[in-house]
């Protein structure tokens, strides 16, 4: 991979921060965003560019560059929707413009789960065809998510000669979660001694992956050969360790910290305004991990027992 010259959006992020710790290179590695990162002891160089003004991103890659990984999205708020198109959707296509006059090979996306329809049968590939990838999601935060992502595939597909993979994390855990991540919000909620609001008797079927078994995934998305069988323009492909309850999940973090969860009747809509039919993110991600990917997926327990103690 040390051969190879990559372009790195969202290198500040969650992910794109551990991503740089680990693999980065400044002799290989160029991330784009439009201010530098705080911390400039990460193993990068960077360049400033407004991914949302077409101008900026049209230079934003340099020429020679191999790989695109492009984990940048939209941080403003839910009902952003005109924010959410001009940074997310339109930067996407803009840089994929960028990628081809710059001689890119491969486009890495990562986007989640969460686009999907519910009860999402298990599959270790999903095709770009397939019913489920345009099915639309259940509550409007999850529509908003797959009306950007199909946006963005089709900018991706629309570029033949680049070979594109498309990685779909569930739940990711790790060092470093954002203050606003669900399980940071919810270990607060529980701290504080608020009841928790859960669908049914073990709430929402829930995906979660280790952050450091995603940051092994875009490894081998970013260097590897695509896998046997796969079609062009590439594989859409499920992260999942394990699937867990949400109940299962709120008692976890609630042992890691001290406290006795409360558990209140839901009205139908929880903290992430999901409607009362349990929604299944899962796929068989692991089998991914573990077949294509030679990776053992990461055991969660402990991961999330050390997020709550650190939030």
């Amino acid at each position: 991979m040390t051969a190879l010259h990559i372009c790195l959006t969202g290198a500040t992020g969650f992910i794109g921060r551990r991503l740089c710790t680990r693999l980065g290179d400044r002799r290989t590695w160029t991330a784009v965003g439009r201010t530098p990162p705080a911390d400039v002891g990460l193993p990068i160089a960077f360049h400033a560019a407004d991914l949302s003004q077409e101008g900026d991103a049209r230079n934003a890659i340099p020429e020679g560059t191999d790989v695109l990984v492009h984990l940048a999205c939209y941080r403003g708020g839910d009902k952003d929707v005109t924010g959410h198109f001009r940074t997310t959707t339109a930067g996407t296509l803009f840089l994929c413009d960028a990628a081809r006059r710059a001689g890119v090979k491969r486009i890495v996306l990562l986007s989640s789960t969460s686009v999907y329809e519910p009860s999402l049968p298990a599959a270790g590939v999903i095709g770009e065809d397939d019913r489920r990838v345009y099915s639309r999601p259940l509550a409007y935060a999850f529509t908003k998510k797959w009306a950007e992502d199909a946006a963005r595939l089709q900018a991706l597909m629309a570029e033949p000669n680049i070979s594109c993979w498309i990685l779909r994390p569930g739940m990711v855990v790790g060092t470093g979660l954002r203050e606003s991540s669900w399980i940071r919000s919810t270990v607060r909620r529980l701290v504080a001694g608020e009841e928790y609001p859960l669908v049914g008797e073990r709430g929402h079927h829930l995906g979660l992956v280790a952050l450091e078994d995603v940051v092994d995934a875009l490894a081998v998305a970013i260097g590897g050969q695509e896998p046997p069988g796969t079609e062009a323009p590439g594989p859409v492909w499920n992260l999942v360790g394990e699937t867990w309850w949400e109940r299962d999940v709120v008692e976890t973090l609630a042992r890691a910290v001290g406290v006795d969860p409360k558990f209140e009747a839901s009205t139908g809509q929880g903290l992430a305004r999901w409607n009362e039919e349990a929604l299944s993110v899962a796929g068989d991600g692991s089998k991914w991990l573990r077949e294509v990917g030679g990776i053992t997926p990461r055991a969660l327990a402990p991961l999330l027992e050390q997020a709550a103690r650190g939030a």
